[in-house]
Protein backbone atom coordinates (compact mmCIF):
# COMPACT_ATOMS: atom_id res chain seq x y z
CA UNK A 1 0.00 0.00 0.00
CA UNK A 2 1.01 3.61 -1.14
CA UNK A 3 2.64 5.49 1.87
CA UNK A 4 2.78 9.07 2.07
CA UNK A 5 4.96 11.38 3.40
CA UNK A 6 4.75 15.50 3.98
CA UNK A 7 7.85 16.98 5.08
CA UNK A 8 8.39 20.64 6.58
CA UNK A 9 10.81 22.65 4.84
CA UNK A 10 12.88 24.69 7.17
CA UNK A 11 14.50 23.27 9.81
CA UNK A 12 13.11 19.78 9.00
CA UNK A 13 14.72 19.16 5.03
CA UNK A 14 16.74 22.65 5.46
CA UNK A 15 18.94 22.76 8.25
CA UNK A 16 18.74 26.73 8.28
CA UNK A 17 20.50 28.12 5.80
CA UNK A 18 22.37 24.80 4.49
CA UNK A 19 21.52 22.26 1.77
CA UNK A 20 19.40 18.81 2.06
CA UNK A 21 21.50 16.66 4.03
CA UNK A 22 23.00 13.41 1.60
CA UNK A 23 21.42 11.55 4.54
CA UNK A 24 17.63 12.40 3.83
CA UNK A 25 18.32 12.54 0.62
CA UNK A 26 19.57 8.85 0.83
CA UNK A 27 16.33 7.78 3.02
CA UNK A 28 13.74 9.90 0.64
CA UNK A 29 14.97 7.50 -2.66
CA UNK A 30 14.74 4.48 -0.75
CA UNK A 31 11.10 4.84 0.23
CA UNK A 32 10.31 6.21 -2.78
CA UNK A 33 12.14 3.10 -4.50
CA UNK A 34 9.57 0.93 -2.02
CA UNK A 35 6.25 3.16 -3.64
CA UNK A 36 6.39 5.93 -1.11
CA UNK A 37 5.08 9.29 -2.20
CA UNK A 38 6.59 12.34 -0.80
CA UNK A 39 5.28 16.36 -0.80
CA UNK A 40 6.58 19.69 0.82
CA UNK A 41 4.54 20.97 3.50
CA UNK A 42 5.68 24.27 3.56
CA UNK A 43 4.57 28.03 4.98
CA UNK A 44 6.64 29.08 2.35
CA UNK A 45 5.03 30.19 -1.12
CA UNK A 46 5.50 28.65 -4.35
CA UNK A 47 8.00 31.56 -5.76
CA UNK A 48 9.69 30.78 -2.12
CA UNK A 49 10.81 27.51 -2.53
CA UNK A 50 14.60 26.41 -3.01
CA UNK A 51 15.42 23.74 -6.51
CA UNK A 52 15.46 20.39 -5.33
CA UNK A 53 17.42 18.83 -7.22
CA UNK A 54 18.63 15.88 -5.96
CA UNK A 55 15.01 15.08 -5.22
CA UNK A 56 11.70 14.71 -7.12
CA UNK A 57 8.36 15.33 -4.90
CA UNK A 58 5.19 14.21 -6.12
CA UNK A 59 3.73 17.53 -4.68
CA UNK A 60 3.26 20.60 -2.94
CA UNK A 61 1.53 21.93 0.41
CA UNK A 62 2.45 25.74 -0.23
CA UNK A 63 1.46 28.88 1.75
CA UNK A 64 0.49 27.20 4.80
CA UNK A 65 -1.51 25.38 3.45
CA UNK A 66 -3.33 27.79 0.77
CA UNK A 67 -1.59 26.43 -2.34
CA UNK A 68 -1.69 22.66 -2.89
CA UNK A 69 -0.37 21.11 -6.35
CA UNK A 70 -0.32 17.78 -7.22
CA UNK A 71 1.90 15.86 -10.05
CA UNK A 72 1.85 19.39 -11.14
CA UNK A 73 -2.02 20.66 -10.95
CA UNK A 74 -3.15 23.32 -8.44
CA UNK A 75 -6.04 21.96 -7.01
CA UNK A 76 -6.38 24.22 -4.02
CA UNK A 77 -5.32 28.17 -4.74
CA UNK A 78 -7.02 30.13 -1.41
CA UNK A 79 -6.52 33.83 -0.84
CA UNK A 80 -7.35 35.77 2.03
CA UNK A 81 -10.42 38.45 1.23
CA UNK A 82 -9.48 41.78 -0.07
CA UNK A 83 -11.28 43.66 3.01
CA UNK A 84 -9.64 41.08 5.57
CA UNK A 85 -6.02 41.97 4.13
CA UNK A 86 -6.71 45.46 4.31
CA UNK A 87 -8.26 45.44 7.94
CA UNK A 88 -5.11 43.74 8.60
CA UNK A 89 -2.74 45.68 7.18
CA UNK A 90 -3.78 48.83 9.08
CA UNK A 91 -4.19 47.13 12.63
CA UNK A 92 -0.32 46.33 11.86
CA UNK A 93 0.39 49.46 10.59
CA UNK A 94 -1.46 51.26 13.47
CA UNK A 95 1.04 49.28 15.98
CA UNK A 96 4.25 49.97 14.42
CA UNK A 97 4.45 46.11 12.89
CA UNK A 98 6.44 45.57 9.98
CA UNK A 99 4.22 43.85 7.50
CA UNK A 100 5.01 40.81 4.75
CA UNK A 101 2.56 40.65 2.11
CA UNK A 102 3.11 37.32 0.82
CA UNK A 103 1.59 36.32 -3.18
CA UNK A 104 1.78 34.18 -4.98
CA UNK A 105 4.88 35.40 -6.92
CA UNK A 106 6.78 36.10 -3.84
CA UNK A 107 6.64 37.69 -0.46
CA UNK A 108 6.45 41.66 -0.44
CA UNK A 109 8.68 43.41 2.29
CA UNK A 110 10.10 46.84 2.92
CA UNK A 111 13.59 47.97 3.13
CA UNK A 112 13.31 48.64 6.89
CA UNK A 113 11.59 45.23 7.24
CA UNK A 114 14.26 43.56 5.51
CA UNK A 115 17.13 45.83 7.61
CA UNK A 116 15.35 44.36 10.80
CA UNK A 117 14.76 40.59 9.54
CA UNK A 118 18.15 39.89 9.18
CA UNK A 119 19.46 41.98 11.72
CA UNK A 120 17.59 39.53 14.04
CA UNK A 121 18.27 36.00 12.04
CA UNK A 122 21.77 37.32 12.48
CA UNK A 123 21.90 38.08 16.27
CA UNK A 124 19.35 34.86 17.10
CA UNK A 125 19.86 32.24 14.35
CA UNK A 126 23.76 33.22 13.90
CA UNK A 127 23.35 33.70 10.03
CA UNK A 128 21.42 34.96 7.29
CA UNK A 129 18.39 32.30 5.68
CA UNK A 130 18.72 32.44 1.92
CA UNK A 131 14.69 32.96 0.56
CA UNK A 132 13.79 32.73 -2.54
CA UNK A 133 11.05 35.53 -3.82
CA UNK A 134 11.33 38.23 -1.41
CA UNK A 135 10.29 41.38 -2.85
CA UNK A 136 11.64 44.66 -1.35
CA UNK A 137 9.40 47.66 -1.97
CA UNK A 138 9.22 50.62 0.03
CA UNK A 139 5.87 51.02 -1.58
CA UNK A 140 3.94 47.54 -0.78
CA UNK A 141 0.93 46.44 -2.67
CA UNK A 142 -2.67 47.21 -1.93
CA UNK A 143 -4.31 44.97 -4.51
CA UNK A 144 -2.46 42.03 -4.65
CA UNK A 145 -3.89 38.74 -4.16
CA UNK A 146 -2.51 37.56 -0.54
CA UNK A 147 -1.68 33.83 0.45
CA UNK A 148 -0.70 35.21 4.42
CA UNK A 149 0.86 37.65 5.97
CA UNK A 150 4.00 38.03 8.43
CA UNK A 151 5.06 40.66 10.53
CA UNK A 152 7.70 41.80 12.81
CA UNK A 153 8.26 43.24 15.80
CA UNK A 154 10.62 45.81 17.12
CA UNK A 155 12.10 44.07 20.32
CA UNK A 156 10.60 47.01 22.39
CA UNK A 157 7.04 46.87 20.36
CA UNK A 158 3.79 45.80 20.11
CA UNK A 159 4.68 41.80 20.02
CA UNK A 160 3.47 38.22 19.13
CA UNK A 161 1.09 37.94 22.16
CA UNK A 162 -0.80 41.08 21.55
CA UNK A 163 -1.32 40.54 18.25
CA UNK A 164 -2.51 36.78 18.89
CA UNK A 165 -4.78 38.66 21.57
CA UNK A 166 -7.15 40.83 19.21
CA UNK A 167 -7.11 39.00 16.49
CA UNK A 168 -6.93 35.34 17.35
CA UNK A 169 -11.03 34.89 17.45
CA UNK A 170 -10.82 35.45 13.65
CA UNK A 171 -7.54 34.13 12.01
CA UNK A 172 -4.61 31.84 13.17
CA UNK A 173 -1.58 33.72 14.33
CA UNK A 174 1.34 30.95 13.72
CA UNK A 175 4.71 31.32 15.98
CA UNK A 176 7.67 32.32 13.11
CA UNK A 177 9.84 28.78 12.45
CA UNK A 178 12.88 30.23 11.49
CA UNK A 179 14.55 30.47 14.68
CA UNK A 180 13.54 34.25 16.06
CA UNK A 181 12.19 34.39 19.48
CA UNK A 182 8.43 33.97 19.76
CA UNK A 183 7.43 37.44 20.37
CA UNK A 184 8.86 39.13 17.69
CA UNK A 185 8.01 37.53 14.61
CA UNK A 186 4.46 35.35 13.28
CA UNK A 187 2.13 34.44 10.18
CA UNK A 188 -1.51 35.27 10.26
CA UNK A 189 -3.45 33.15 7.79
CA UNK A 190 -6.82 32.00 7.81
CA UNK A 191 -8.49 30.26 10.37
CA UNK A 192 -9.77 27.68 7.99
CA UNK A 193 -6.47 26.96 6.04
CA UNK A 194 -3.38 24.96 7.60
CA UNK A 195 -0.92 22.32 6.48
CA UNK A 196 -3.51 20.03 7.54
CA UNK A 197 -6.35 21.06 4.97
CA UNK A 198 -3.57 20.64 2.35
CA UNK A 199 -2.80 17.12 3.53
CA UNK A 200 -6.38 16.84 3.66
CA UNK A 201 -6.60 17.60 0.04
CA UNK A 202 -4.02 15.45 -1.36
CA UNK A 203 -5.07 12.56 0.34
CA UNK A 204 -8.44 12.90 -1.14
CA UNK A 205 -7.09 12.87 -4.52
CA UNK A 206 -5.49 10.05 -4.48
CA UNK A 207 -8.31 8.52 -2.30
CA UNK A 208 -5.56 7.43 0.57
CA UNK A 209 -6.31 7.50 4.05
CA UNK A 210 -4.82 9.61 7.10
CA UNK A 211 -3.26 6.05 8.84
CA UNK A 212 -1.17 5.90 5.43
CA UNK A 213 0.30 9.69 5.92
CA UNK A 214 3.29 10.49 7.95
CA UNK A 215 3.87 14.42 8.77
CA UNK A 216 7.44 15.37 9.92
CA UNK A 217 8.01 19.06 11.20
CA UNK A 218 9.96 21.66 13.73
CA UNK A 219 7.77 24.57 14.37
CA UNK A 220 4.17 25.81 15.61
CA UNK A 221 3.09 25.38 12.30
CA UNK A 222 3.65 22.20 12.29
CA UNK A 223 1.06 21.03 14.52
CA UNK A 224 -2.58 20.60 12.80
CA UNK A 225 -0.03 18.43 10.38
CA UNK A 226 1.55 16.78 13.08
CA UNK A 227 -1.57 16.30 14.49
CA UNK A 228 -3.91 14.74 11.69
CA UNK A 229 -1.50 12.13 10.10
CA UNK A 230 -1.41 8.80 10.89
CA UNK A 231 2.08 9.16 12.36
CA UNK A 232 3.04 12.47 13.58
CA UNK A 233 7.11 13.05 13.83
CA UNK A 234 8.91 16.45 15.29
CA UNK A 235 12.39 16.86 14.83
CA UNK A 236 14.60 16.70 17.35
CA UNK A 237 15.15 20.63 17.19
CA UNK A 238 11.44 21.30 17.00
CA UNK A 239 9.81 23.98 19.81
CA UNK A 240 7.81 21.98 22.66
CA UNK A 241 4.61 22.49 21.75
CA UNK A 242 5.01 20.45 18.70
CA UNK A 243 7.36 17.82 20.51
CA UNK A 244 3.95 17.61 22.77
CA UNK A 245 2.21 16.70 19.95
CA UNK A 246 3.83 14.28 17.81
CA UNK A 247 3.72 10.72 18.10
CA UNK A 248 7.44 10.45 17.80
CA UNK A 249 10.76 12.57 18.27
CA UNK A 250 13.05 11.77 16.33
CA UNK A 251 17.25 13.73 15.41
CA UNK A 252 18.13 17.35 15.23
CA UNK A 253 17.98 17.91 11.85
CA UNK A 254 21.88 18.19 11.26
CA UNK A 255 22.55 15.22 12.98
CA UNK A 256 20.37 12.60 10.31
CA UNK A 257 16.89 13.41 12.11
CA UNK A 258 14.71 13.25 8.63
CA UNK A 259 16.86 10.10 7.40
CA UNK A 260 15.60 8.28 11.17
CA UNK A 261 11.97 9.84 10.78
CA UNK A 262 11.36 8.04 7.66
CA UNK A 263 13.07 4.86 8.33
CA UNK A 264 11.18 4.66 11.67
CA UNK A 265 8.19 5.22 9.44
CA UNK A 266 8.61 2.70 7.03
CA UNK A 267 9.43 0.10 9.58
CA UNK A 268 6.21 1.19 12.21
CA UNK A 269 4.68 -0.14 8.89
CA UNK A 270 5.73 -3.33 7.82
Amino acid sequence: MTKYFFLDVDGTLLPFGKSVPDSAVYAIKAAQALGSLFFIASGRSLAELPRFERIEFDGLVCSAGATVVVEGKKIADDYLPQNEFKMLNEYLASHGLYTLIQAEEGTYMSAKATEIFKEYLIKYVGRLVDLNGLIVSESLPENVRVKKLLFISEESGWGVENVRRDISSSFSVVNNTVGLPENLMAEIVRSDISKATGIEKILSYYGADKKDAVAIGDGSNDIEMVEYAGLGIAMGNASADLKSRADWITGDVEQDGLKEAIMYALRSWL
